[in-house]
Order: C-alpha cells, then sequence, then structure tokens
C-alpha cells in the first residue's frame, strides 16, 4: 500500500510530459512546388511579372501558418538547357525571395525530373505532410522529352496525391503547349489563362485561394477570399 502514491504521481508525470510533447509538436507541412517557366520567351514585363506574382503568394502563404498546418514552398524554374531549384522546400514565412531571370529552350522533362526529386526527399516532404500542390506556369511548348518525367512524377507516392494546378501565360501559346497545360491539371479543373501579361497578378491571386483553401479543408480554418488578398 505504501507504494501506490508514488508509482501514481510518476505514471501522472509521465502522462503529462507526453501530452506536453504531443502539444509542440511542429504543424503538419502543406508542400507547395511551383515549376516556372523562365524561358527566353518569359523574358521582360512577363517574368517581371512572374516574380512580383510569386513573392506576394508566398507573403500570402506566410499568413495562413497554423498550428495545424504550415505551406512549405518549392520553386524549379526551367529554362535554357535544364531545370533547377530556384528555391528549396522552406516554409513560407522564412522564404527570402530572389528573382528567377528568363533565357534560353523550355526543359519542362527536367522540371519534373527535379519536381519528383523533390517529393521523394522525405527532409524536403516529411511522411507526416497533407497531399502537396503543383503548380506548373508556363508560356510555351516544351523542348524536351516531358511525357516519360510526368508520368514517372503523378505515379509516384506523393505526385499521385498531389492537386495540380495549370496556369499558361500568353495568346500565343501553341497546340502543343496548351495541350501540355491541359494533362498537367488535374480533372475537373481548367487550365488558368493569362492571355495579357496584366492578368498575371490575378490569376495568382486565384492560385493563393485555390492553395490556402485546400489548408483550410485539412486544418478547419476560415477560407481564403479573393478581396482579400493584396498582390500588389
Amino acid at each position: 500500500m505504501s507504494w501506490g502514491g508514488p508509482v501514481e504521481m510518476e505514471r501522472s508525470s509521465e502522462e503529462d510530459s507526453l501530452l506536453s510533447t504531443r502539444s509542440r509538436r511542429q504543424p503538419r507541412p502543406m508542400p507547395i512546388i511551383v515549376l516556372a517557366d523562365v524561358s527566353g520567351s518569359m523574358q521582360g514585363e512577363k517574368i517581371a511579372l512572374l516574380n512580383r506574382s510569386v513573392e506576394a503568394m508566398l507573403r500570402a502563404f506566410a499568413d495562413e501558418d497554423s498550428a495545424r498546418g504550415e505551406i512549405h514552398v518549392a520553386v524549379i524554374a526551367f529554362g535554357g538547357q535544364t531545370a533547377r531549384l530556384h528555391q528549396a522546400m522552406t516554409p513560407a514565412s522564412r522564404v527570402s525571395w530572389s528573382d528567377m531571370e528568363a533565357a534560353g529552350r523550355t526543359p519542362l522533362g527536367a522540371a519534373f525530373d527535379v519536381a519528383s526529386a523533390v517529393l521523394d526527399d522525405s527532409d524536403a516532404v516529411p511522411v507526416r505532410s497533407f497531399p502537396p500542390t503543383l503548380i506548373l506556369v508556363s508560356d510555351g511548348a516544351p523542348t524536351d522529352d516531358w511525357t516519360e518525367p510526368f508520368d514517372a512524377l503523378v505515379s509516384s507516392r506523393w505526385g499521385s496525391k498531389a492537386l495540380r494546378v495549370a496556369v499558361g501565360i500568353g495568346a500565343d501559346r501553341t497546340e502543343e503547349a496548351v495541350r501540355v497545360l491541359a494533362d498537367f491539371g488535374a480533372p475537373g479543373l481548367p487550365v488558368m489563362r493569362a492571355d495579357q501579361v496584366h492578368e498575371i497578378p490575378g490569376l495568382f491571386r486565384w492560385v493563393t485561394a485555390t492553395v490556402t483553401g485546400k489548408l483550410h479543408e485539412h486544418t478547419g480554418g476560415k477560407a481564403v477570399r479573393l478581396a482579400d488578398l493584396d498582390m500588389s
């Protein structure tokens, strides 16, 4: 009998410690990968507005962080001969944005390969993450083989669960460019079009609302309104 009290007190202390650890658990990541076309046709006002819109989107994502969920963002820039990870997967609130520059060809297949590598990296996309979102922004047709890398991406563990958003820029896109964007987009989700350069910020407001809306579905937060987003 004399041991009952201390044993119960010790057990209660262990339980309290476990609950405290759980309460301090980091919010679940919601990974976002932006695949940004930075080929030569994006030079000038297009790339300037794209940079401004992505930076504003990151600020909006940072405001959505909560104890339950946190948006993490990676940006893959594809142009010239290859694709590169312009921004490694990082919580949106910690990103210090640097502008992308446009030049060269449109190696979309290489961008899909980089996206697959990011999703396969358990440090970048932990197992406890919410399903990711992939955002493709492009104004032209691919200049490399993209079909096999795309199939590999969308059949991967995380890629098969991802929401895919396609954004087409410019009114002079070829039939192949239109088809690639349509194939990339999620079923039932139309390709978002910015036929005029000045429409790019408006499209990114829509993308921001779509992504934050998915986060709120997971965390029970209040849905964002397009009118509340300042993309200036």
